[in-house]
């Protein structure tokens, strides 16, 4: 989880503490991310990914 941290802080200029808080509502709602992005190529691709892919990676 921090390197996610790091990166969000490094590439979007946010605190460490919002960073934190991005990473725990990615966590919470990662079942909802591919219904979020609609019917795109990422969308699809995280729909065959969930739970080991994307939630291996949210630490779920």
């Amino acid at each position: 989880m921090e390197e996610m941290v790091e990166q969000l802080i490094a590439k979007t200029g946010i605190s460490k503490e919002q960073a934190g808080q991005v990473v725990d509502f990615l966590k919470q709602n990662a079942h909802k991310l591919p219904e979020w992005l609609g019917d795109t190529e990422i969308g699809k691709n995280l729909m065959d990914k969930l739970p080991g892919g994307l939630g291996g990676l949210l630490g779920r």
